[in-house]
Protein backbone atom coordinates (compact mmCIF):
# COMPACT_ATOMS: atom_id res chain seq x y z
CA UNK A 1 0.00 0.00 0.00
CA UNK A 2 1.62 3.71 -0.97
CA UNK A 3 2.98 5.37 2.25
CA UNK A 4 1.73 9.00 2.51
CA UNK A 5 2.25 11.74 5.23
CA UNK A 6 0.69 10.84 8.70
CA UNK A 7 -3.06 13.09 8.15
CA UNK A 8 -3.97 12.85 11.94
CA UNK A 9 -3.47 10.56 15.30
CA UNK A 10 -5.53 8.01 13.24
CA UNK A 11 -5.74 3.94 14.08
CA UNK A 12 -6.94 1.24 11.38
CA UNK A 13 -10.46 0.96 11.48
CA UNK A 14 -12.01 -1.80 13.80
CA UNK A 15 -13.04 -4.74 11.67
CA UNK A 16 -16.87 -5.02 12.99
CA UNK A 17 -17.62 -1.94 12.01
CA UNK A 18 -15.47 -0.12 9.79
CA UNK A 19 -17.49 2.17 8.33
CA UNK A 20 -18.60 3.55 11.81
CA UNK A 21 -15.29 3.19 13.23
CA UNK A 22 -14.08 5.80 10.85
CA UNK A 23 -16.58 7.98 11.04
CA UNK A 24 -16.51 8.34 14.99
CA UNK A 25 -12.65 9.14 14.49
CA UNK A 26 -13.60 11.63 12.00
CA UNK A 27 -16.13 13.29 13.98
CA UNK A 28 -14.08 13.22 16.98
CA UNK A 29 -11.12 14.80 14.93
CA UNK A 30 -13.71 17.33 14.21
CA UNK A 31 -14.74 17.88 17.95
CA UNK A 32 -11.53 18.36 18.81
CA UNK A 33 -10.50 21.61 16.70
CA UNK A 34 -8.66 19.21 13.91
CA UNK A 35 -10.72 20.19 10.86
CA UNK A 36 -12.22 23.88 12.03
CA UNK A 37 -15.60 24.58 10.44
CA UNK A 38 -14.96 25.37 6.24
CA UNK A 39 -11.95 23.42 6.08
CA UNK A 40 -12.13 20.52 3.93
CA UNK A 41 -11.24 16.50 5.06
CA UNK A 42 -8.81 14.99 3.26
CA UNK A 43 -9.97 13.06 -0.27
CA UNK A 44 -11.13 9.85 -0.07
CA UNK A 45 -7.88 7.82 -1.45
CA UNK A 46 -5.83 9.64 1.79
CA UNK A 47 -8.24 8.69 4.32
CA UNK A 48 -8.86 4.90 2.77
CA UNK A 49 -5.02 4.80 3.06
CA UNK A 50 -5.07 6.01 6.56
CA UNK A 51 -7.52 4.10 7.93
CA UNK A 52 -6.07 0.85 6.07
CA UNK A 53 -10.05 0.60 4.61
CA UNK A 54 -11.35 0.85 1.07
CA UNK A 55 -13.37 3.50 -0.12
CA UNK A 56 -16.43 2.56 -0.11
CA UNK A 57 -15.93 2.05 3.82
CA UNK A 58 -15.06 5.88 3.43
CA UNK A 59 -17.98 6.95 1.59
CA UNK A 60 -20.18 5.13 4.10
CA UNK A 61 -18.40 7.03 6.64
CA UNK A 62 -18.78 10.01 5.24
CA UNK A 63 -22.75 9.57 4.95
CA UNK A 64 -22.47 9.09 8.69
CA UNK A 65 -21.39 12.60 9.24
CA UNK A 66 -23.61 14.09 6.99
CA UNK A 67 -26.37 12.70 8.61
CA UNK A 68 -24.98 14.56 11.81
CA UNK A 69 -24.98 17.98 9.67
CA UNK A 70 -21.05 17.78 10.81
CA UNK A 71 -20.11 17.64 6.78
CA UNK A 72 -21.31 18.92 3.31
CA UNK A 73 -20.24 16.43 0.85
CA UNK A 74 -20.08 17.91 -2.90
CA UNK A 75 -19.26 15.88 -6.07
CA UNK A 76 -16.35 16.41 -7.26
CA UNK A 77 -15.79 18.95 -4.20
CA UNK A 78 -14.93 16.56 -1.23
CA UNK A 79 -16.04 16.70 2.77
CA UNK A 80 -16.28 20.39 3.79
CA UNK A 81 -16.73 20.51 7.92
CA UNK A 82 -19.31 22.26 9.16
CA UNK A 83 -20.02 24.57 12.12
CA UNK A 84 -20.97 22.81 15.16
CA UNK A 85 -24.12 24.57 16.03
CA UNK A 86 -24.99 23.68 13.14
CA UNK A 87 -25.33 19.61 13.37
CA UNK A 88 -27.63 17.07 14.81
CA UNK A 89 -28.54 17.21 18.39
CA UNK A 90 -27.57 13.13 17.59
CA UNK A 91 -23.75 14.77 18.50
CA UNK A 92 -24.34 15.50 22.28
CA UNK A 93 -23.13 12.25 23.46
CA UNK A 94 -19.80 12.45 21.93
CA UNK A 95 -19.43 16.18 22.46
CA UNK A 96 -19.74 15.27 25.89
CA UNK A 97 -18.33 12.19 26.37
CA UNK A 98 -14.93 11.10 24.28
CA UNK A 99 -11.44 9.78 24.13
CA UNK A 100 -12.27 9.37 27.73
CA UNK A 101 -12.79 12.52 28.77
CA UNK A 102 -16.04 14.36 30.09
CA UNK A 103 -16.44 17.99 28.82
CA UNK A 104 -17.31 19.87 31.44
CA UNK A 105 -18.43 23.13 29.31
CA UNK A 106 -20.34 20.89 27.69
CA UNK A 107 -22.15 19.39 30.13
CA UNK A 108 -22.81 22.52 32.26
CA UNK A 109 -24.32 23.73 28.50
CA UNK A 110 -26.37 20.96 28.54
CA UNK A 111 -27.78 21.30 31.75
CA UNK A 112 -28.28 25.18 31.66
CA UNK A 113 -30.78 24.04 29.37
CA UNK A 114 -32.63 21.02 30.15
CA UNK A 115 -33.16 21.72 33.64
CA UNK A 116 -35.74 24.74 33.39
CA UNK A 117 -37.79 23.14 30.80
CA UNK A 118 -38.01 19.88 32.89
CA UNK A 119 -39.11 22.07 35.62
CA UNK A 120 -41.73 23.42 34.09
CA UNK A 121 -42.71 20.04 33.02
CA UNK A 122 -42.99 18.55 36.38
CA UNK A 123 -44.89 21.43 37.76
CA UNK A 124 -47.56 20.57 34.69
CA UNK A 125 -47.28 16.91 35.65
CA UNK A 126 -48.42 17.23 39.08
CA UNK A 127 -51.23 19.34 37.95
CA UNK A 128 -52.59 16.91 35.90
CA UNK A 129 -51.72 13.47 37.40
CA UNK A 130 -54.12 10.96 38.34
CA UNK A 131 -53.70 7.75 40.30
CA UNK A 132 -53.07 5.93 37.93
CA UNK A 133 -49.60 7.82 37.18
CA UNK A 134 -48.73 8.17 40.63
CA UNK A 135 -48.95 4.50 40.99
CA UNK A 136 -46.40 4.47 37.95
CA UNK A 137 -44.07 6.38 40.03
CA UNK A 138 -44.35 4.68 43.11
CA UNK A 139 -43.49 1.29 40.98
CA UNK A 140 -40.34 3.39 39.05
CA UNK A 141 -39.59 4.45 42.85
CA UNK A 142 -39.40 0.70 44.19
CA UNK A 143 -37.16 -0.50 41.80
CA UNK A 144 -34.23 2.42 41.89
CA UNK A 145 -34.31 1.43 45.91
CA UNK A 146 -34.00 -2.49 45.07
CA UNK A 147 -30.16 -2.77 45.60
CA UNK A 148 -30.79 -6.48 44.18
CA UNK A 149 -31.20 -4.86 40.94
CA UNK A 150 -27.63 -3.72 39.11
CA UNK A 151 -26.77 -0.14 38.89
CA UNK A 152 -27.68 0.42 35.51
CA UNK A 153 -31.17 -1.27 35.57
CA UNK A 154 -31.67 1.32 38.84
CA UNK A 155 -30.69 4.13 36.00
CA UNK A 156 -33.14 2.91 33.24
CA UNK A 157 -35.73 3.40 36.03
CA UNK A 158 -34.58 6.79 36.96
CA UNK A 159 -34.89 7.42 32.93
CA UNK A 160 -38.25 5.94 32.99
CA UNK A 161 -39.18 8.35 35.41
CA UNK A 162 -38.87 11.30 33.15
CA UNK A 163 -40.69 9.45 30.44
CA UNK A 164 -44.03 8.73 33.27
CA UNK A 165 -43.52 12.38 34.53
CA UNK A 166 -43.94 13.71 31.12
CA UNK A 167 -46.85 11.34 30.37
CA UNK A 168 -48.50 12.86 33.48
CA UNK A 169 -48.69 16.12 31.19
CA UNK A 170 -50.58 14.72 28.43
CA UNK A 171 -48.41 17.19 26.22
CA UNK A 172 -47.20 15.12 23.02
CA UNK A 173 -44.51 17.87 23.13
CA UNK A 174 -43.08 17.20 26.52
CA UNK A 175 -43.64 12.95 25.88
CA UNK A 176 -41.31 13.43 22.99
CA UNK A 177 -38.69 15.79 24.84
CA UNK A 178 -38.45 13.32 27.54
CA UNK A 179 -38.64 10.16 25.26
CA UNK A 180 -35.91 11.47 23.43
CA UNK A 181 -33.71 12.97 26.41
CA UNK A 182 -33.69 9.58 27.84
CA UNK A 183 -32.05 8.22 24.82
CA UNK A 184 -29.47 10.84 25.60
CA UNK A 185 -28.82 9.52 29.24
CA UNK A 186 -28.85 5.68 27.75
CA UNK A 187 -26.01 6.60 25.35
CA UNK A 188 -22.74 4.99 26.17
CA UNK A 189 -20.93 8.49 26.64
CA UNK A 190 -23.16 9.26 29.43
CA UNK A 191 -23.10 5.96 30.95
CA UNK A 192 -19.55 6.40 31.35
CA UNK A 193 -19.99 9.70 32.85
CA UNK A 194 -22.71 8.08 35.30
CA UNK A 195 -20.49 4.99 36.64
CA UNK A 196 -18.09 8.26 37.52
CA UNK A 197 -20.37 9.47 39.39
CA UNK A 198 -21.29 6.49 41.40
CA UNK A 199 -24.78 7.33 42.18
CA UNK A 200 -27.14 6.52 44.71
CA UNK A 201 -30.90 5.72 43.32
CA UNK A 202 -31.87 5.22 46.85
CA UNK A 203 -31.53 8.84 47.32
CA UNK A 204 -33.98 9.70 43.92
CA UNK A 205 -36.32 6.96 45.31
CA UNK A 206 -36.97 8.94 48.62
CA UNK A 207 -37.63 12.01 46.68
CA UNK A 208 -40.07 10.60 44.66
CA UNK A 209 -41.53 8.64 47.76
CA UNK A 210 -41.58 12.37 49.68
CA UNK A 211 -42.99 13.72 46.28
CA UNK A 212 -46.46 11.42 46.89
CA UNK A 213 -46.39 12.03 50.03
CA UNK A 214 -47.49 15.70 49.40
CA UNK A 215 -49.59 14.94 46.84
CA UNK A 216 -51.81 13.05 48.54
CA UNK A 217 -51.79 15.50 51.36
CA UNK A 218 -52.88 18.45 48.70
CA UNK A 219 -49.29 20.08 49.65
CA UNK A 220 -48.44 21.45 46.03
CA UNK A 221 -46.47 23.67 46.17
CA UNK A 222 -43.91 21.11 47.93
CA UNK A 223 -44.63 17.83 45.55
CA UNK A 224 -43.41 20.27 42.76
CA UNK A 225 -40.58 20.59 44.67
CA UNK A 226 -39.81 17.59 46.07
CA UNK A 227 -40.20 16.53 41.88
CA UNK A 228 -37.72 19.44 40.46
CA UNK A 229 -35.53 17.74 43.17
CA UNK A 230 -35.53 14.16 41.24
CA UNK A 231 -35.41 16.40 38.27
CA UNK A 232 -32.20 17.31 39.45
CA UNK A 233 -30.88 14.23 40.87
CA UNK A 234 -31.43 12.82 37.33
CA UNK A 235 -30.08 15.78 35.89
CA UNK A 236 -27.06 15.10 37.32
CA UNK A 237 -25.62 12.83 34.67
CA UNK A 238 -25.47 16.08 32.77
CA UNK A 239 -23.56 18.39 35.29
CA UNK A 240 -21.09 15.83 37.35
CA UNK A 241 -18.99 18.76 38.19
CA UNK A 242 -21.30 20.24 41.04
CA UNK A 243 -20.26 16.88 42.60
Amino acid sequence: MAQIAKLCDFRPALRRRIHEDVAEQLRDAILDGRFPAGSKLPPERELAIEFEVNRTSVRDAMKVLEGLNLVRVRHGGGATVQPIVDASLDLLPAMIFRRDQIDMKMVREMHEVVRPMLYEMARLALERATEAHAGRLRELSALMADETKDQETRAAAAHDLLVAISDMTGNRVWQMLARRVRALLASGPLRETRLRLRKDFRKLAAVVEECMKHRAARRTDEAVASLRRAIDFIGADFDASRR
